[in-house]
């Protein structure tokens, strides 16, 4: 899409969105900061950083990148691509599912289910417990209850809380809207991490789920 294009779908300049996405990300990053505003300023800035890189802007890596004055955003050069910001992660197949291995909070392994389908990140209670054991997840990060509809027709209510980090591989995507599974329940690697992405796909041939994202460190 053009500048222009991405622009009018916005209606700000790209220094104003420049602008937004660097409002959005200190927020984002910021430890002082509730879940709830947390985990919205990161969604905003991913998607700003969608809107960005559809106009020609391309994030710098995070050693090069001046923060105050914008420079972490510049204009692509040459058609380059994201090189840096990309990853591919194997996964297992297990009964005609992929199942991912991945880290929370820089501490607890659990292996998640690519469920595009389901709404959020799921963790099961068992992880959650471990994490509250670990220090790394408390109540000041639990936002609430949310009722889901499953694909059977029935509905669920879940706690919902801030995830502060999940790693695949070597990325990290920091502040992610998870919710509580029952206990035994399979962790599900859902929409409230994978809509944050730029784009992923999965690759049969590899057995791997490739994924590109500039909220990445």
């Amino acid at each position: 899409m053009p500048l222009g294009a991405a622009q009018a779908q916005t209606a700000d300049s790209a220094e104003q969105l420049i602008a937004r996405w660097s409002a959005s990300d200190t927020t984002c990053r910021d430890p002082a900061a509730s879940a709830i505003d947390a985990v919205g300023a990161c969604e905003q800035r991913d998607t700003l950083a969608k809107v960005l890189a559809l106009a020609g802007l391309c994030h710098a890596p995070a050693a090069e990148a001046d923060r105050s004055n914008n420079a972490v955003w510049t204009r692509c050069a040459g058609g380059a691509q994201q090189e840096a910001t990309r990853a591919t992660s194997h996964f297992h197949r297990m009964g005609g599912v992929f199942v991912l291995s991945a880290r929370l909070a820089g501490s607890t392994q659990v292996y998640f289910i690519v469920d595009s389908g389901a709404a959020t990140v799921q963790i099961p209670e068992e992880a959650v417990e471990e994490l509250k054991r670990a220090g790394k997840l408390t109540e000041a990060d639990f936002i609430g209850q949310r009722r889901f509809s499953l694909a059977d027709g029935r509905t669920m209510q879940q706690r919902v809380f801030r995830l502060h980090s999940l790693q695949i591989g070597d990325r990290i995507m920091e502040n992610v809207l998870a919710t509580m599974g029952p206990a035994k329940s399979r962790a599900l690697l859902g929409q409230s991490f994978l809509r944050r992405l730029n784009w992923w796909k999965i690759d049969n041939v590899k057995n791997a789920i490739e994924f590109e994202f500039t909220g990445a460190f």
